[in-house]
């Protein structure tokens, strides 16, 4: 299959293609859920990373991920690494699971003299009751 595509795509055009599935495979499970490819030019593939503590790491490991792409990708399609920050428009949104709430006991109040204090306690109660938890 990579001879055919070597000669449809002359130009290089598919590098992005054979970076991006490779990706996990070269950075790991852990960064790739993180990490975004965007672009390639020029031999610089340009890399949206979710956070800026991750582009300080990424930006340490850069000779090995590029010795690992160059490796995996076998050519010289990949010489650099740029790290950007932004929202990856794959990112898989853990499903969210319904938890019963629990019923909240009744509080019983101390006798209270006050009739204003009392019904602040009851309405500061009531509203703790509606809060979510």
């Amino acid at each position: 299959m990579q001879p055919l595509l070597d000669r449809i795509d002359r130009e290089g055009h598919f590098a992005i293609v054979r970076l991006a599935k490779a990706w996990p495979e070269i950075v790991g499970e852990t960064i790739a859920r993180r990490t975004e490819i965007v672009s390639l030019k020029f031999h610089t593939a340009v890399v949206k990373v979710s956070g800026a503590m991750w582009i300080q790491e990424l930006s340490l490991m850069k000779s090995q991920i590029l010795a690992r792409v160059t490796d995996q990708i076998g050519d010289d399609v990949v010489r650099e690494l740029r790290f950007v920050k932004g929202t990856l428009s794959r990112r898989e949104r853990p499903k969210l699971r319904t938890v019963p709430r629990a019923a909240r006991k009744s509080i019983e109040l101390p006798e209270l003299k006050d009739p204003e204090l009392r019904k602040a306690f009851e309405r500061l109660i009531e509203a703790w009751g509606r809060a979510p938890r």
